[in-house]
């Protein structure tokens, strides 16, 4: 009689045992998940940190890429500029000289 109360004793304080551990199982279940989560929303913290600062970078390159464009492009309105100047007075000339030479030559 006394090994069947031992038994019984035996057996409640096993099913008590699998309860705390089902119990502490849960509890080490939602904590890694939480970590878990918390890693994640860092991860995610760290990507959008990334992006932005990548497209500050590129951002920044545009901005001198245009700049020198600009320049480049300024450079050349002036040569055309000058250019034109140069030339207007002798293509003048040279239109006057056919304008005057046109009646002549008929």
């Amino acid at each position: 009689m006394k090994l069947i109360e031992e038994i019984k004793k035996a057996e409640e304080k096993a099913d008590k045992m699998k309860k705390e551990a089902e119990i502490e199982g849960q509890k080490i279940l939602e904590k890694e998940r939480d970590n878990a989560s918390k890693a994640f929303a860092q991860l995610e913290e760290y990507k959008d940190r990334l992006i932005e600062k990548k497209l500050t970078q590129a951002k920044e390159k545009a901005d001198k890429d245009i700049k020198v464009l600009d320049q480049q492009h300024q450079a050349e309105i002036k040569k055309l500029e000058k250019s034109f100047k140069d030339n207007k007075s002798s293509a003048i000339k040279n239109v006057q000289e056919i304008i005057l030479k046109w009646p002549s030559s008929q």
